[in-house]
């Protein structure tokens, strides 16, 4: 049985939690109607050349295994699955999915119109192969949860897990776990643009391909440009004069120095933590809570005060509890605090995970969490909502981590480049820019 949903979008956009999911979305079920942000289709326009100012140095070195999010997913290559704009989650290389009981055991169907540029068609060992060498990667923590995966003919696969996971097809969607041909990632991929030519140290250049299964809700740009800009400042002051469209993200206070340019805000599951400076009396972490002016911080980084846990706004079973209230004789007695930004996970057994695995480790032998957290992966509705409501508020009574409060990605960019909404599960509109923005 195919599930299409499709939930208005709810002021901080959530994930949702289901056992079995199958089509999601599928390509060209809303063809005609909508495009995969929302936008009708005959406002969007086709042509120009985007121009990308990056922080991270270009693939030149033919290995795109640690290319830039937004060239690879977002623009030569595709993962099994994409987290849309507002939070859905849809087929990109798997059609469909489908769990067996308890959620440990997946099996997945892959497109059939998906050739790689070379035109070489995509077969389940392609994914066999790039999964395994994402294995030593940075999204190895997806993939350490695989237990066991095989080939189940041309186009299908089986997925056995450690644990059951019943929102597991979200963790796909992750943009380094993109797909080569036999594991290898030289500039051959099966996304909206093929490599056309690389520069050292200079501009890299992708242009899109003649034919795609997207056509008609995605890749409306002829190419894409891309050049490193590794200083925040080189990257402003290359948009303010007009060399690139839009940039890597940079820090509030040059934000503000960005007049006459365009942004857009997406809330994502981002975290901003506060810590005591280095050599400060460590007797005054326990005041340190009390003495955040939350609502201060949060506005001028434009997100919203958090309560001390590690879930976030995109997560379904994010909790209300209360903020802890700013005590100005707290303040006095502390340092002014550090502030780092801490990156959450699709999902909340995911986010817990890697929480434990950092800045809430303290916590990882606690009696009580642990039990909630395996309660909650073995149920499903209110039962799960509660098991992870009593998860958050253990750790927000704890209050090992001061989470001052969940902070947007904020894309800086030029006003001649239209958008629909933004996702926040990664920058640059989910590492997906390429493929959803246009030129108004």
């Amino acid at each position: 049985m195919s599930l299409l949903r499709r939930r208005p979008a709810p002021p901080l956009r959530r994930l949702d939690s289901r056992v079995s999911r199958r089509g999601l979305l599928g390509a060209g079920v809303l063809a005609g109607v909508l495009a995969a942000s929302g936008v009708p289709l005959q406002a969007r326009t086709r042509g120009g050349t985007l121009r990308l100012g990056l922080a991270r140095p270009l693939p030149f070195d033919g290995d795109w295994t640690h290319a830039p999010a937004i060239l690879a997913q977002g623009a030569v290559y595709d993962a099994l699955t994409e987290i849309g704009p507002t939070g859905d989650l849809s087929g990109e290389l798997a059609q469909s999915w489908e769990a067996a009981p308890g959620a440990k055991v997946w099996h997945l169907a892959l497109r059939r119109d998906a050739p790689f540029h070379d035109g070489t068609p995509l077969t389940s060992q392609d994914v066999l192969a790039s999964l395994a060498r994402h294995r030593t990667g940075p999204a190895s923590w997806v993939l350490n949860r695989i237990e066991r995966i095989e080939a189940q003919g041309p186009h299908a696969l089986l997925i056995q897990l450690h644990d059951g996971d019943p929102d597991f097809p979200f963790l796909l969607a992750d943009p380094r776990l993109v797909i080569g041909p036999e594991g290898t990632f030289d500039g051959t991929g099966t996304g909206l643009y093929r490599l056309a030519e690389h520069q050292p140290p200079g501009r890299l250049r992708l242009d899109r391909v003649a034919e795609h299964w997207k056509d008609g809700r995605a890749g409306w740009f002829d190419a894409v440009e891309a050049v490193p800009l590794p200083d925040p400042r080189d990257r402003l002051d290359a948009l303010l004069a007009g060399e690139v469209d839009v940039v890597d993200p940079l820090p509030p206070d040059l934000l503000a120095q960005a007049e006459g340019l365009a942004a857009a805000a997406a809330q994502g599951n981002r975290q901003l933590h506060a810590r005591l400076p280095e050599g400060a009396d460590a007797s005054l972490a326990s005041l340190l809570s009390r003495a955040l002016d939350r609502d201060a911080i949060a506005s001028a980084w434009a997100g919203t005060p958090a309560a001390d846990h590690p879930l976030g706004p995109l997560h379904p079973a994010l909790a209300a509890l209360p903020v802890p209230a700013f005590d100005p004789e707290a303040a006095a007695l502390v340092p002014a605090p550090l502030l780092t930004a801490w990156e959450g996970r699709p999902t909340e057994d995911a986010t817990f995970a890697h929480a434990l695995a950092g800045p809430w480790s303290s916590l990882r032998d606690h009696p009580a969490l642990l039990p909630h957290l395996a309660a909650a992966r073995a149920t499903e509705g209110p039962e799960r909502q509660a098991h992870y409501e009593a998860a958050q508020a253990i750790c927000a009574e704890a209050a090992v981590v001061a989470v001052v409060a969940h902070i947007p990605a904020v894309t800086l960019h030029s006003p001649a480049l239209a958008h629909g909404p933004v996702s926040g599960a990664a920058p640059l509109d989910g590492a997906r820019l390429p493929e959803r923005w246009w030129f108004a």
